[in-house]
């Protein structure tokens, strides 16, 4: 068999899964081994918008959603704005360094033989898709509003309290 046949015997959905997956470990790779903090945030955000394609592909629109909200608009944001604020990072004085590259390639090495095992020895069971009637977004909408309305308000205003104890804590006194 040739790899064309193979290749077409294997659903649309796996390939592009593989591409993004590809697509994060190298940018996973590339966080953790640039120099540049600033850098290294952008590869973040790459392999973050990767994982929210891969929710995506697999019927999980909130799950991709809030991973583009909360990590990719909220946390990629907020370390890029703490770089380019800091004066030491700017001045190239703080690199990213890792003592230890040797010892973590090694068990990185072992996590990606033991998840290529179990992967590998599934059989690829779970890619088929299972449609919702109404889909899932609607459902976590209606319960977010119904059911656990009372935790996702609190929620909210404890999040509003560390945003404006942040802002408290940053801003300038007048002495």
């Amino acid at each position: 068999m040739d790899l064309l046949s193979i290749i077409s015997k294997v659903p649309v959905t796996y390939l592009i899964f593989l591409v993004f997956a590809v697509i994060a470990i190298a940018a996973a790779f590339l966080v953790v081994s640039v120099k540049s903090v600033m850098h290294a945030a952008l590869f973040l955000a790459v392999f973050l918008l990767s994982v929210a394609a891969m929710f995506f592909i697999f019927d999980a629109d909130f799950l991709g959603i809030v991973q583009i909200l909360l990590y990719v608009g909220g946390v990629i944001v907020l370390i890029l704005f703490a770089v380019m604020l800091t004066a030491r990072v700017q001045s190239h004085l703080l690199q990213q360094t890792n003592e230890q590259k040797f010892m973590a390639m090694f068990v990185c090495g072992l996590l990606f033989i033991m998840l290529s095992y179990v992967i590998l020895t599934s059989g690829l069971q779970g890619f088929e898709k299972s449609v919702l009637q109404g889909g899932v977004t609607r459902d976590v909408g209606r319960l977010l509003l119904t059911v656990y309305v009372l935790p996702f308000e609190v929620a909210s205003v404890v999040l509003l309290a560390a945003l404006i104890g942040a802002m408290a804590i940053v801003g300038k006194k007048d002495e």
